[in-house]
């Protein structure tokens, strides 16, 4: 079977999925509407999301959950019962379980944490020794306040004229101290305001997470904020089209609108921009439509 027609079936499935979230849901229907034998479609779509399907399932009715619990003052009960739970405790069991609290501690935090949105189809050009996902799902999280020491310029973005960020990030990354801790994480992070007296260009800081202050380096401040979390997969040159499809087609149909303030790259310890099976997560600030 031709792959653009296993999508479209895979499709096909997410939108009965989305749209009946607090129905009763079940593999074998599911199965069924999509033509495929239980063991076949499962198979399939674990290829195709990287999930299977009653974890899919229960991740957004959990995470419709934390939406709910947040905006509006329904008693837990009845967010349960919206939520395709049968019980309460059932409700709260599984909520623990995703969110590592309960939900009575989620709405008094007031923060969106960890809340998983629709799968999205997304094309991509191929990467050389990469098999990415033909479906991303983006995350929903909010990141305290936290200051970094590293070492900073001025790039061009890939939306500039001239983009030059191909060639300056890595530069940045050269530049820090070779002994650093092989085991701290990676941040880089692209100050997106605008700078009347740097029209066009983006401020870039390469650092490390909960690293001392060195003498050479300096420290940048960014503020509490929500964002919209891309995971990428493959090597670095993944990032530009993962952005470009968030971007472009995400966030238009989404029910957040961007901000302006500090992008995220966080990478694994290790992180290897040209190896196929590296990831890191690209984190966008928004705010709720």
């Amino acid at each position: 079977m031709a792959l653009q027609s296993r999508l479209t079936r895979i499709e096909k499935v997410l939108d009965y999925i989305h749209e009946n979230l607090d129905e009763s849901i079940h593999v074998a229907n599911l199965a069924e509407k999509s033509c495929w034998s239980r063991w076949q479609f499962q198979r399939v779509f674990g290829e195709a999301t990287g999930l299977t399907v009653a974890q899919y399932i229960r991740e957004l009715r959990l995470s419709k959950a934390a939406e709910l619990l947040l905006s509006s003052k329904q008693r837990h009960m009845d967010i349960a019962m919206i939520c395709g739970f049968d019980s309460e405790i059932s409700f709260s069991r599984a909520f623990k379980q995703m969110f590592d609290c309960t939900p009575r501690d989620y709405r008094l935090r007031g923060k969106r944490q960890g809340l998983r949105t629709p799968l999205q189809y997304r094309t991509a050009e191929p990467v050389s020794g990469e098999k990415p996902k033909a479906f991303t799902q983006i995350r929903i999280e909010s990141r305290d306040a936290f200051e970094l020491h590293g070492v900073n310029d001025w790039i061009r973005g890939p939306f500039s004229i001239a983009p030059d960020f191909l060639e300056r990030v890595p530069q940045l990354w050269k530049i820090l101290d070779k002994h650093i801790d092989k085991n701290a994480q990676p941040i880089g992070i692209i100050d997106t305001h605008y700078h009347p007296h740097n029209q066009g260009q983006m401020r870039y800081w390469a650092g490390y997470l909960n690293q001392p202050k060195h003498n050479n380096y300096d420290t940048i401040h960014v503020p509490s904020q929500e964002y919209a979390v891309i995971p990428v997969h493959g090597k670095v040159i993944a990032v530009e089209q993962a952005v470009e499809w968030f971007i472009h087609q995400w966030l238009p149909e989404s029910n957040y609108c961007g901000v302006s303030g500090y992008e995220l790259e966080i990478y694994e310890p290790n992180y290897d921009p040209h190896n196929a099976q590296s990831y890191m997560e690209y984190w966008l600030p928004i705010k709720p439509r």
